[in-house]
């Protein structure tokens, strides 16, 4: 099979490599899509360390090709996707019902063999673990593999306790913030406010039915103006640009919540004053991964179109033209790019 093998920082290679077998418990899946993430690139440029060589790719969608001895329920032609993150399920964050933030995670794509490839073996413990998920009639291939970042924004969702009736503000409007558009409109947020430079990308977040979407020079006034000056409830910093911190803490009300959700460079800093946080009663919070349960529950919201996941696509490239697509994503082109095996 064809497959695209990170063996160093700056080094990608497309590979003619033997197609993985199953063994017991095993699952092998015929890649359809497979979806170019930040941390890709990261990997690729050397900011996030995996062990090499690895194929990578961590959201994807496909057939089920092949099954292993003492799988059950599951059998060849089944579509499917699978949340690539396999938590310990014994560290002290596991056993606090956090396994998005396990500290002895293994992730398909990063130490397992990914999906950068024609076809991707899940292992016995994501499939006793309920890592495969079968995708509703109503959703396609593409769009499923669109649907594990979905499940990333989700997460953030949750964990900004945003409410009915409260105001939101968007910093970035990649798919992420979009994808968060969508989720706080389903919330039913009463303001969506997005910041994002770009204006093909404003133009879909008001296709997606912000309230507005201005250039980031706008938007303290634009917050200002549509929240009679208090503020919103909830920030989404949806870009890793650290400098952007603390700005966005001002955008928020007293007692409002700040969802770091988008990855930063490593080594990066960010300056903060404190007393926003102390005196206003700010919450400056996280948001990391999530789990095979929030990825069930954005198929079947996207299923009953309280989410679109399909307008948030952009180009579909040959796995060949892999340097293209990571070009794309470094420069915050376009939207969501698939790679087709």
């Amino acid at each position: 099979m064809k497959a695209l093998y990170f063996l160093s920082p700056g080094q990608l290679e497309l590979k003619e490599v033997e197609k993985p077998q199953a063994g017991p418990g095993e699952i092998i899946i015929k890649v359809a899509y497979a979806g170019v993430c930040g941390t890709d690139v990261r990997i690729y440029r050397g900011t996030k360390v995996i062990p090499a060589p690895r194929i990578i790719g961590h959201e994807f969608s496909g057939t089920i090709a092949e099954v292993g001895e003492e799988v059950e329920g599951w059998k060849p032609g089944d579509r499917v996707t699978v949340y690539p993150v396999i938590p310990c399920g014994t560290c002290y964050a596991c056993q606090s019902g956090r396994p998005n933030i396990c500290l002895n995670r293994t992730t398909i794509g990063y130490e397992l063999d990914g999906a950068f490839a024609e076809y991707v073996k899940v292992p016995r413990e994501a499939v006793l673990k309920g890592h495969v998920i079968p995708l509703p009639a109503e959703i396609s291939l593409e769009e499923a593999a669109a649907a594990e970042p979905v499940a990333a924004a989700f997460q953030g969702l949750l964990r900004s306790r945003l409410s009915p009736g409260q105001d939101v503000c968007i910093l970035g409007a990649g798919p992420i913030g979009l994808y968060h558009v969508q989720l706080s409109l389903w919330r039913g947020a009463r303001n969506i406010i997005v910041s994002e430079p770009q204006e093909e990308r404003r133009a879909q977040a008001l296709k997606f039915r912000a309230t507005a979407a201005v250039p980031p020079e706008e938007i303290e006034k634009t917050v200002r103006d549509l929240t009679a000056g208090t503020g919103v409830d909830v920030v989404f910093i949806d870009v890793g640009l650290p400098q952007i911190i603390t700005p966005a803490l001002k955008l928020l009300k007293k007692g409002g919540t700040c969802v770091l959700f988008a990855g930063c460079p490593v080594g990066s800093t960010a300056q903060i004053d404190p007393n926003e946080i102390h005196y206003r009663e700010i919450d400056l919070i996280g948001s990391s991964a999530s789990t095979p349960e929030n990825l069930a529950t954005v198929l079947r919201l996207a299923a009953r179109k309280f989410i679109n996941i399909k307008d948030t696509i952009g180009d579909i490239l040959p796995l060949e033209e892999w340097p293209k697509a990571f070009q794309m994503k470094e420069a915050y082109a376009g939207l969501k790019t698939l790679l087709k095996p």
